[in-house]
């Protein structure tokens, strides 16, 4: 199959949503273990919204497609593709590019989507799932018996946190910002569940805990949430450190010496008190997994078996088309929405 022409949204320059602009996009044609995906569905990211601000280091300059991740229909296979043909209903993960109405990925970035999943809930699928299973399941290590803290329980990863935590037999703490969110996150596995807006949440959870604090958090805020989860880790306690929504500009017009201040007063951390308080962070990038091929098969395995046996399955919020790309990121970067934002094309 030869190159195809097709459609998608451009950063074109760094700013505010205006900067996205629908244009045409020459898809190359599949290499030899490359699948070419019809695209039906889009998911986004915070990092969509950073990539636009010029806030993501590892962006590419604009003009340039973002997006990570799609739902869609094969047209094409590589020659060495075998377990893929024409027409089989998939998700595949790219670095940056998704938005676009024709993809093509490598066959290990390609999972096949549920019978009964849309492919609008598929596209919400892999990033916020592979993300929360590297925080939690690979580096966090969860288990039966931890007490386990997830803060913006309601977002795209946060409910992907909630899912797979409640595969054991944990103690979930969960915070967020509104009482539908709250709600949210005890429906899908919260114990506890704390308006971070209205509570200090350190005190709550040290008071649900009885002042011996959590085994295990997952940390998409930064800044403040940052310390006060580090010091409510047990012995041998662990947080993950996935993002930093604090550093989210208010608007899309960046206040610099703000900025520049939240990054120079950001949290510290002292490697020879970190020893004495036996307790230990990591933090990592879902864009730089993609070269670690035996980690994505490895989440790929587990969550595709997870998601086909109904144990877990993406939170569905709201859908935009793709010529209000715009519009929802500026949903999403005031955190407007909960589970996962969707781009269609438009029809």
């Amino acid at each position: 199959m030869s190159s195809v022409m097709t459609r998608g949204i451009y950063i074109t320059r760094h700013g505010g949503p205006e900067v996205l602009q629908i244009g045409d996009v020459l898809v190359p044609e599949p290499g030899l273990t490359d699948v070419m995906i019809d695209v039906r569905a889009v998911g986004m990211n915070f990092a969509d919204v950073y990539c636009r601000l010029g806030l993501y280091e590892a962006s590419p300059r604009p003009p340039f497609i973002p997006g990570f991740e799609v739902a869609g229909v094969v047209v094409a296979v590589g020659e060495h593709v075998a377990d893929f043909e024409p027409g089989d209903r998939v998700i595949g993960v790219s670095r940056f590019g998704a938005y676009a109405e024709c993809v093509v990925v490598p066959r290990w970035q390609v999972m096949r989507i549920p019978e009964s999943c849309s492919f609008e809930e598929a596209a919400g699928f892999p990033a916020a799932f592979m993300t929360a299973y590297h925080g939690l399941v690979t580096l966090g290590r969860i288990r039966d018996g931890m007490t386990v803290l997830i803060h913006a329980a309601a977002g795209g990863v946060g409910t992907a946190a909630l899912q797979l935590s409640r595969r054991h037999e944990v103690t979930i703490i969960a915070t967020a910002g509104s009482a539908d969110k709250m709600r949210l996150a005890s429906e899908l596995g919260a114990h506890h569940t704390i308006n971070y807006r209205r509570e200090d949440f350190e005190a709550v959870v040290r008071g649900l805990t009885r002042g011996n604090g959590v085994d295990l958090v997952l940390d998409s805020v930064g800044g403040d949430c940052f310390s006060k989860s580090y010091r409510l880790l047990r012995k041998m306690g662990h947080l993950v450190t996935i993002g930093s929504a604090t550093m989210m500009p208010e608007s899309s017009r960046i206040h610099w010496i703000r900025l520049a201040w939240q990054y120079l007063t950001r949290p510290r951390l002292d490697p020879l008190a970190m020893i004495g308080e036996n307790r230990t962070v990591s933090g990592f990038n879902l864009v730089h997994l993609f070269g670690e091929l035996d980690v994505l098969n490895r989440s790929f395995s587990d969550l595709e078996s997870w998601w086909s046996s109904g144990e877990i399955a993406p939170v569905l919020g709201r859908i935009f088309p793709f010529s209000e790309a715009g519009r929802a990121q500026e949903e999403l970067r005031r955190r407007k929405t909960t589970g996962k934002v969707i781009l269609v094309p438009d029809s």
